[in-house]
């Protein structure tokens, strides 16, 4: 099902989208740590802040495309004009030396604002990130201009409900509500109007009394690493993931057509190969009447498939003797999903034991004894699925 791009926007849609933007930057707590909602709020609290934080530079240009290659930050030195290029990132990124290379490049053969930038000092390639991984550290020591790269690690704190940026040393404040402190309340707007323009068309297709549940999950889903929200051109389903495609990562999935509203959860699966992280999409059939984006709601069926659910074969007896190629039971009474999941044992057992309990092999007595009762008595609410979604999410994309 195609999927609507930026480019299908009107003139009067990039409004709105960029008028909610402005009007909704927040910190996200996602369980582990405290981060900007996006790379653009951290690029646009960079720029409110640059003349504090980086006293020494001058900010030229945000956003600057040379030939395809957009830099964040294209700025120069205070002292002698040399040029810089900082790239922000919100989460670690194995490509960033990559990537400033590239700018490089490309500002040397255009060599812009001549007037303020003097192109015979070396530029400087400044890289700011809440982490780096190792790769990065390489790819800068294989590169030619090593002595040109200079890594800047920034974190997020919480002080009393208010988020406090540190780089370099330095502290500097963030006047941006904190969303997901549990100890915290917030002003966080999940209102229509807080919604991009593409999710906003959708949301108003869905009954009124899921409104209000569906912002809640959105922001769950929305403001985990590396998560795209992509609707499709009929506002009839929403995906949540890395991209679209076949080899793209997935989190959930709604859909709401004739067979009413379902929520589609990519979770841990039972295989009979030896598949390292084995993962299925899973659509959660509810109790009557319940919200399917309420956490409260109770599940009754779990069921394992790539098209939507026919819910026609509830009434057939022999629905959970059904399996996929995989091994994995189609239908699946929610409190039996675990017992199910790791029927066969081996990786999925070795899953899901390190995401409900942090454990890794080798398994002692205790914890086996633990998993045994367990496993037949999985919770059935919603959002019990929901969060071993997410943490199933957080693991496929460290």
């Amino acid at each position: 099902m195609p999927y609507l791009k930026a480019k299908h926007l009107t003139a009067y849609g990039k409004r709105l989208n960029q008028e909610s933007v402005q009007d909704n930057r927040t910190l996200i707590y996602n369980g582990r740590d405290i981060r900007f909602q996006s790379e653009v709020d951290l690029e646009y609290y960079i720029e409110s802040q640059f003349n504090t934080i980086f006293s020494d530079l001058i900010l030229v240009k945000r956003q600057y495309t040379i030939k395809t290659q957009r830099c964040d930050l294209l700025c120069c030195s205070k002292s002698n004009k040399q040029p810089v290029i900082i790239e922000l990132k919100n989460e670690e990124d194995r490509g960033i030396v990559a990537q400033l290379i590239r700018y490089r490049k490309a500002l040397l053969v255009k060599k812009p604002f001549v007037e303020q930038i003097d192109y015979s000092l070396p530029i400087k390639l400044i890289a700011i990130a809440p982490t780096f991984h190792e790769d990065n550290h390489t790819d800068k020591e294989a590169s030619k201009f090593e002595n040109d790269f200079e890594f800047l690690q920034f974190s997020i704190k919480n002080d009393n409900g208010s988020g406090k940026f540190k780089l370099c040393g330095r502290t500097h404040d963030i006047p941006y509500p904190i969303f997901g402190l549990a100890e915290v309340s917030t002003s966080y707007d999940t209102s229509n109007n807080s919604l991009p323009v593409f999710t906003r068309n959708f949301r108003s297709h869905l009954p009124l009394e899921y409104r209000n549940d569906f912002n809640t999950l959105r922001s769950l889903l929305i403001t985990q690493p590396k998560v795209k929200e992509m609707v499709s051109r009929t506002y009839r389903k929403i995906l949540y993931g890395t991209g679209e495609g076949e080899n793209h990562k997935k989190l959930a999935e709604i859909t709401n057509t004739g067979k009413g509203v379902q929520l589609f959860l990519w979770l841990p699966t039972q295989v009979e190969t030896k598949i390292k992280v084995p993962i299925a999409r899973f659509g959660l059939v509810l109790a009557e009447n319940h919200n399917p984006f309420s956490k409260d709601s109770i599940v009754e069926w779990i069921v394992c498939t790539k098209t939507n659910i026919d819910i026609k074969e509830k009434q057939n007896p022999n629905k959970n003797l059904t399996f996929n190629r995989q091994g994995m039971v189609k239908w699946s009474q929610a409190n039996m999903y675990l017992a199910q999941a790791t029927m066969g044992g081996g990786n999925s057992f070795c899953l899901l034991l390190y995401l409900l309990k942090g454990i890794t092999p080798p398994i002692d007595n205790e914890i086996t004894r633990w998993w045994e009762t367990y496993r037949t008595q999985t919770p059935t609410n919603l959002g019990w699925y929901v969060d071993l979604a997410i943490k199933t999410w957080n693991y496929r994309i460290k």
